[in-house]
């Protein structure tokens, strides 16, 4: 097998691939299950759901602030369990539901978590919802809002959980051996130029200087021509990939240090604060401090 290329494998690329998507469309048709791609490791969830879609008892956890903090957590956990072991897992999360977590990983290592579930453990019942209700006593909405939900909720008999479990391993493997595909082509057509302008963003995407203009004439194009072929090869505008980039360096300091908000802001090359947490939301939904706060204890 080839080396992998010295830049990380895009997790943008597989989010976005037209397998994932059609994978996901004919899973929520035969099933009603949907899924979603995680980041690696301790990585913010970054769902695929369309609005509507999913458990209804899960979207009210998660706009609820503390049922969010719990379900990230709870996820979080199992997650780095699965990257680990480098096996698939069903468990079930701290609302009472089967969850379904599958690693992907690419030349070894672990790049995406594909999760699964959100479904009820018996087939609904007043019983059932009365144990929901319990475990849920803190989430602050109504009996008729909770049960409503509830009676959406989806269910399978076990036997058919397993089987979705295994569709989700073939399907990790697939997106696998098509990223592996990918990477490697990449590797023989990338212009040389692209291949400059990532090894000098690496080198100076702290600098919050860093701009266009100046990557383009290290890369020795116009930045007009520069511009046009780095979102042509990469997929991405060259200000989305520094962003990632950045944003990416401030999660592993938020999980690694101690480091202020601030401090951190401002080594991974933002240069303001506002502006940080506005980027950091809208790659990850959440802000700087609340991505912190739902790492598991003892992270940092």
């Amino acid at each position: 097998m080839k080396a992998p290329l010295a830049t990380n494998v895009d997790f943008d690329h597989l989010a976005d691939s037209p397998e994932f998507a059609e994978f996901t469309a004919i899973l929520k048709k035969l099933t009603g299950v949907v899924m979603a791609l995680n980041e690696p490791a301790i990585g913010i969830i970054r769902r695929k759901f369309e609005e509507g879609e999913g458990n209804p008892v899960c979207r009210l956890l998660r706009a609820d602030r503390i049922g969010l903090h719990r379900c990230t957590a709870c996820d979080r956990r199992h997650h780095s369990r699965v990257a680990a072991s480098g096996k698939a897992q069903r468990y079930v999360c701290h609302a009472g539901f089967w969850d379904i977590a599958v690693p992907v990983f690419v030349f070894g290592r672990h790049v995406a978590t594909i999760s699964s579930g959100q479904l009820l453990r018996e087939p609904r019942s007043p019983a059932g919802f009365r144990r929901l209700r319990e475990r849920l006593a803190w989430l602050k909405v109504s009996d008729q809002e909770l049960r409503a939900a509830y009676e959406g909720a989806p269910y399978l008999p076990p036997e058919q959980i397993t089987c979705v479990m295994h569709l989700l391993e073939l399907f990790a493997r697939q997106l696998c051996e098509s990223a592996q595909r990918i990477r490697d082509l990449q590797a023989q057509l990338e212009r040389a130029e692209v291949r400059r302008a990532r090894e000098f963003v690496e080198r100076e995407f702290r600098n919050p200087s860093l701009a266009l203009a100046e990557t383009a004439s290290h890369a020795g194009l116009s930045p007009a021509h520069f511009s046009h072929v780095f979102r042509q090869t990469t997929g991405t505008s060259f200000i989305r990939f520094v962003q990632t980039r950045r944003v990416a360096e401030a999660k592993k300091q938020l999980a690694a240090t101690q480091d202020s908000i601030t401090d951190i802001c401002y080594a991974c090359g933002f240069n303001s604060l506002t502006h940080f947490n506005r980027v950091f939301r809208a790659f990850e939904s959440v802000s700087p401090r609340e991505y912190r706060q739902s790492l598991p204890a003892g992270t940092t």
